[in-house]
């Protein structure tokens, strides 16, 4: 049984298949989704993909891709667990205070950090965005059927799907 943990970073999991671009956080197999996709990997052989912070980083121009990808990877009834960066919400907390701080960060730094991504390496930064319909639109119009989609009460989207 084939489970994948795609942009793995530094949270590598038990019974997954760590997957990063980066050789550095000595992923299980180094892949750069945007150029690869999930080639590596036969039609239907795997039961469940975790893309937690990582779709943002694909360009917007390779989501379809990676998401049809996913598809074709996983077996009937496989899942899908995305996080990713919440822009509504994250407009509403902008407009609704202006004068916001978060933590250490002030204002456009915040807002940076959430929009772009921490930038504190090459490959994080945030090269596309997603509101909870959007997100929920291209599953499925790519096959896939929402088990749950919400705001996680912060700024990030928490969706589970399944493949039909």
């Amino acid at each position: 049984m084939v489970k994948l943990n795609i942009g793995c970073g530094l949270d590598k999991r038990i019974g997954y298949v760590n997957v990063d671009i980066r050789e550095d956080v000595k992923p299980d197999i180094v892949i750069d989704i945007e150029r690869e996709l999930l080639k590596k990997f036969n039609d239907q052989s795997v039961e469940e993909i975790i893309a937690k912070d990582f779709i943002e980083h694909l360009s917007w121009r390779k989501v379809k891709d990676f998401i049809r990808d996913c598809h074709r990877v996983l077996k009937k009834g496989g899942k899908i667990y995305i996080q990713t960066p919440d822009l509504q919400a994250i407009a509403q907390k902008v407009i609704l205070n202006p004068n916001f701080k978060y933590g250490t960060l002030e204002g456009y730094e915040a807002i940076s950090y959430w929009v772009y991504g921490g930038q504190e390496y090459r490959e994080n930064t945030h090269k596309s965005g997603f509101t909870i319909p959007t997100l929920k639109q291209l599953l499925e119009s790519n096959g896939f059927k929402i088990e749950s989609i919400s705001n996680d009460g912060g700024t990030n989207i928490i969706c589970y799907a399944v493949k039909q």
